[in-house]
């Protein structure tokens, strides 16, 4: 319940910030001069969510080789479980 509690949150304070700000400004990109009129919100809020896609596909491409070898010791881990379980379960008797 409260792991949606905050993004709900998030998302209406989002909302109020983009109906609170709906005047135009003028974004000039450099060097070309190429000017768009966009949203505030707009002009504020996308490059947010750029930057944040852009730090999250930079943090799961640098866990891929921790997940890689997870995965090796899981199917290891697996694969010796199966060879515990294929033994026979009572001890040898001693001689």
């Amino acid at each position: 319940m409260i792991t949606y509690l905050l993004p709900a949150l998030l998302a209406v304070a989002l909302a109020f910030f983009a109906l609170a700000n709906p005047e135009h400004v003028a974004v000039t990109f450099w060097p070309d001069g190429w000017v768009v009129e966009i949203p505030l919100w707009q002009a504020i809020l996308v490059p947010c969510l750029v930057t944040f896609l852009a730090g999250a596909l930079t943090v799961w491409l640098a866990h891929l080789p921790a997940r890689r070898s997870a995965a090796q010791l899981r199917q290891a881990a697996a694969l010796l479980d199966a060879e515990l379980a294929s033994r026979d379960p009572r001890p040898a008797k001693p001689h």
